[in-house]
């Protein structure tokens, strides 16, 4: 009869209890004196299944611990081949999940039964959502793009009615507080017998007329650094020296004022219209500043206006006339015919001169 010891019998207890309940067991000790028999043969056994599971033990503990990259030990239990079968299969997907991320939906995975059915469904919809942000993407460039196409005709719009200044102030702050311009030359023309020869022309070709003469008005303005106001009717308005400030804006008014007069009779010698402008020019103080809330313009406003206006109306045909200020500061510059003084309603007796 086989005899065990009760010692041996504790041990194989003990191991038999963790072995059980999921506990990793060291290998039992084999007592020396223990003879070659079946129950050294169980010892044998017995040690070489704690050996196979603490191998199993440690992977499944590396598993669940999410270290991938654990290199699983050998060994002969079948359970061991299962775990490094899901080893791969858990590599594969995180694998296949990075590309996912990356924007290649075209992986799928074919392992774990549903939960590949239900990967794959979650891929293709992403892939899905991700078309859509696309499409929504590509809308959205082209809608900004737009609306950048659209900026950019605004603020030309706004450059052919505003100085650079204005419109900065209105991006910055929203609104343009009036200013001040101590030192500038108004520019004032109209043509003569515009209303009687308007009576003669089509509509549509006057307003051709004033158009085209009005934008070589425009050019020789901005060619001398003014800036053009507006236009009322056949009256046209522009300033010097106000943007930006110049200590020559007079010289430069009087010398757009010749080019446009040159510009007006070239004109006239080759078209079959003909037309007559009066020029007025005066120096002094105005305020700049946008009115309107809904239909907004720039529009300068002072005493050196009216008075601008008035050296117009007291011109003549194809006449530059300016005022005593204007003179003093050209001069030396241009040849004039001193005209005296002439009556002007509500400013008295007026020194004025023509441009030669």
């Amino acid at each position: 009869m086989l005899t065990v010891e009760k010692k041996s019998l504790d041990q194989l207890t003990e191991a038999v209890h963790l072995f059980i309940n999921g506990r990793k067991s060291e290998p039992l000790e084999i007592p020396e004196t223990l003879p070659d028999n079946e129950l050294r043969q169980l010892y044998t056994y017995f040690n070489r299944m704690i050996v196979e599971f603490n191998k199993v033990s440690d992977f499944s503990y590396a598993m669940s611990r999410g270290e991938l990259d654990y290199t699983p030990p050998a060994g002969n239990m079948v359970i061991l081949q299962s775990f490094k079968n899901l080893q791969a299969s858990l590599k594969h997907l995180t694998w296949v999940t990075q590309q996912i991320s990356g924007g290649d939906f075209s992986h799928t995975v074919d392992f774990m039964g549903d939960f590949s059915l239900a990967f794959n469904d979650m891929t293709r919809q992403l892939q899905e959502a991700f078309e859509t942000i696309r499409q929504q993407n590509d809308r959205l460039t082209e809608a900004n793009t737009m609306i950048q196409k659209d900026k950019e005709q605004i603020q030309n719009l706004l450059q052919s009615i505003l100085p650079t200044n204005v419109i900065k102030e209105l991006n910055t702050q929203g609104y343009s507080a009036p200013r001040y311009f101590d030192n500038v030359t108004v520019f004032f023309s109209d043509f003569v017998g515009f209303t009687k020869q308007s009576e003669t022309i089509d509509p549509v070709t006057l307003i051709d007329e004033l158009n085209s003469i009005f934008k070589e008005f425009d050019r020789i303005v901005v060619e001398t650094g003014g800036e053009c106001v507006k236009t009322i009717g056949d009256a046209f308005f522009a300033v010097w020296g106000m943007h930006p400030a110049m200590e020559d804006h007079a010289q430069r008014a009087v010398e757009a004022a010749l080019k446009i007069r040159s510009a007006l009779q070239e004109r006239n010698d080759q078209w079959l219209l003909k037309w007559h402008v009066r020029i007025g020019l005066h120096t002094g103080s105005v305020v700049g500043g946008i009115v309107g809330e809904t239909k907004f313009i720039y529009d300068v406003f002072g005493d050196t206006v009216n008075i601008a206006s008035r050296m117009e109306s007291n011109s003549e045909p194809m006449k530059i006339n300016i005022s005593e200020d204007v003179y003093q500061l050209v001069k030396s510059d241009y040849k004039t015919i001193d005209r005296g003084t002439i009556f002007v309603k509500g400013k008295g007796e007026c020194k004025m001169y023509f441009v030669d």
